[in-house]
């Protein structure tokens, strides 16, 4: 489920004017929801997060985000990055007769709105607009999608969020009271590929003659080992997963009824590739009869 955003203040940015309004608005668990421009972000359970911007004026407005902290200064240049992300932008303005000069940078952009066409002034009027038919912009970011996700093997991620370009300070979530401008968040989560891990053994086996145990994962697209147990202690050393399978011959050297199990660990996901990220599972367990053919056999030290 999507979870809601929730309000940080930390400093933030940008070009601004001396145009500013007397109460800005304020933020809220939904994002900042007053004024002529409002913005929100929601994180869901598919590692997704969903922009949207609604715009009253007739300027050009911008929200940019950030992932788990990372530094927008590392993404300069990078390909599929869009190209303000890593510039640095200044703010500075005067609100209720204080002067205000924050920088920041910009980050990864989440959403991007404007007026359809610049409005035609009547001579002695101010340009900037805040009364116009509202223009509501969505966007839909998939984190898998983006270059360089951090903490790509993860399953959950922070994304902060906040307005980054626009001409009028007070209506891009200032607040004088903190003199700094809102960066909100959400979560985002099921960024990981589910995978079943599924164990195959024979129903018996006899101390000192080899059996094959073997585990299936899907997708068959999940790279990384399996471990093998029996009552809980390791059988072997981790096997790799070849095309969705991963075999063990082993002999059992006790007499018994052990009960088998196997972990799958997905291979390490780097952050500077586009890999999927597969979530690790543990097959449900299977139980083998080892005994003696032999009339009257006893067991055998060791397994």
């Amino acid at each position: 489920m999507p979870m809601s955003s929730r309000r940080l203040l930390l400093p933030a940015v940008l070009t601004a004017c001396g145009i500013c309004l007397t109460v800005p608005p304020v933020a809220s668990a939904e994002g900042w929801n007053q004024g002529p421009v409002r913005f929100s972000a929601s994180g869901d359970d598919e590692c997704r997060v969903h922009f949207t911007i609604v715009n009253e004026t007739n300027a050009y407005y911008v929200v940019d985000y950030a992932v788990d902290g990372e530094d927008p200064t590392s993404l300069v240049g990078v390909p599929g990055i869009w190209s303000q992300t890593g510039v640095s932008v200044r703010a500075r303005f005067t609100l209720n007769s204080v002067p205000y000069d924050i920088t920041r940078v910009v980050g990864r952009q989440g959403v991007q709105n404007s007026a359809p066409a610049a409005p035609v002034f009547a001579p002695g009027t101010a340009p900037y607009v805040t009364n116009r038919d509202p223009i509501t912009t969505t966007r839909t970011v998939n984190l898998l999608d983006q270059p360089r996700l951090p903490n790509r093997a993860s399953d959950t991620h922070t994304v902060t969020y906040q307005v980054v370009l626009g001409p009028q300070s007070a209506d891009k979530g200032f607040d004088p009271a903190t003199g700094q401008f809102a960066l909100l968040e959400t979560e985002v989560s099921g960024c990981q590929t589910e995978t079943v891990s599924t164990l195959t053994a024979p129903p018996s086996a006899v101390p000192g003659v080899p059996v094959v145990l073997a585990v299936h994962v899907t997708p068959v697209e999940a790279a990384g080992t399996v471990q093998f147990f029996a009552d809980g202690d390791p059988i072997g050393a981790p096997v790799d997963v070849t095309g969705g399978s991963a075999t063990l011959p082993h002999v059992f050297t006790e007499i018994g009824d052990p009960v088998l199990t196997a972990t799958f660990t997905p291979q390490p996901v780097e952050d500077d590739t586009f890999d999927t990220p597969y979530a690790a599972s543990t097959a449900a367990p299977v139980t083998i009869s080892v005994r003696d053919e032999r009339p009257g056999a006893g067991s055998l030290s060791g397994r």
